[in-house]
């Protein structure tokens, strides 16, 4: 551990500080090796902004966002590890997010509320607010204010792990319009990074990633990267691409692609919401997303409602009988064409 380190952190690994530490107070600071200055604004918010006028991005990694998805936290863990200990120089504006740590501390997806679904400037706050909920309110404020400084690209990763297993282990959701060029060369950059499928998407949503791009005018994108797994239980070798990318990105190295592949285009058909306690998924708890089914089939119920699969092509994407009424219970997906989203 580098002194630089020990000074943020104590003996502390950036992790562990972030859960186990104190409140921070004010706002601690140092220099790095290459002139980076390191700002840690809250728990588990690190900025590392290296002086001069030749930054051509700002980017914002987070994870965390639900507590149980473990790997993504590793990652990024071991990134801000590699960064003080020289072994990765930074030269594009980079914060750092550890979101949901109630839910981390507690090994679950959430405490009280999916707070992927919190990130909403217009909620008014309440005295009996979930931590989740301010957790949310504060993180929206840090990524105004990163994202308020001039940069030529504005760039989110949201890194996650899906509950289900996946037929694309490592896939992206994309809320930027597909046809802007900085879309599309992230696309591009994805597919190098052994991201197998981009999913574009238009709806209103508050999720993360889309507040830091409609909100922030951010390239933004949440990255499913395989299946939930415990702490300790992760191969990080598996996430060894998008390691790679991360790093050749907050380096600014010229990253040459390991191979041409492309990744293949899907966007939204329908958002199945869950309207009553009656909601029934209609295939079996293993199915995993991104399954095609046939014309006919019958993918959910509810008390007064079915979705029945209406064109060739259709697959299934977060499907969760689980979640609170309102909310988002399936996704249908089919690849990429003109057809707009609804939702139900």
């Amino acid at each position: 551990m580098t002194n630089s380190q020990q000074k943020l952190f104590g003996k502390r690994s950036f992790l562990d500080f972030t859960l186990n530490g104190k409140p921070i107070e004010g706002k601690p600071h140092l220099m790095i090796d290459n002139n980076v200055r390191v700002e840690l604004w809250d728990n588990g918010v690190l900025y590392f902004h290296p002086q001069g006028d030749s930054l051509q991005q700002s980017i914002l990694l987070s994870v965390g966002v639900h507590g149980n998805e473990t790997a993504p936290i590793e990652i990024i863990d071991q990134l801000v590890s590699d960064i003080f200990a020289g072994k990765i120089v930074v030269k594009q504006n980079l914060l750092i997010v550890i979101a949901n740590l109630q839910s981390i501390k507690a090994s679950c997806r959430e405490v009280v509320e999916n707070m992927n679904r919190l990130f909403n400037n217009n909620f008014t706050p309440k005295s009996d607010d979930s931590d989740e909920r301010e957790r949310s309110r504060r993180l929206m404020k840090y990524s105004q204010h990163f994202f308020n400084q001039p940069a030529l690209q504005k760039v989110h990763y949201d890194l996650h792990t899906a509950i289900r297993g996946s037929v694309y282990k490592k896939f992206a959701i994309s809320p930027n319009a597909c046809e802007l060029p900085t879309t599309g060369y992230q696309y591009g950059l994805l597919g190098q990074w052994g991201i197998e499928a981009i999913l574009s998407t238009q709806q209103n949503s508050p999720t993360y990633s889309a507040f830091t791009a409609n909100t922030c005018g951010a390239t933004s994108f949440t990255l499913e990267l395989g299946q939930v797994k415990p702490f300790g239980e992760n191969d990080l070798d598996d996430f060894s691409s998008v390691i790679a990318g991360l790093k050749a990105t907050i380096s600014d190295d010229e990253y040459l692609p390991m191979n041409n592949k492309v990744a293949k285009r899907f966007s939204v058909a329908v958002e199945v919401l869950k309207q009553t306690d009656n909601f029934r998924l209609g295939f079996s708890s293993d199915t995993v997303n991104f399954t095609e089914f046939e014309v006919g089939d019958v993918l959910a119920t509810d008390k007064d409602y079915q979705y029945i699969v209406a064109s060739s092509g259709e697959r299934i994407l977060f499907p969760n009988e689980q979640v609170a009424i309102g909310q988002r219970a399936l996704v249908i997906i089919r690849p990429q064409d003109n057809v707009e989203a609804s939702t139900l």
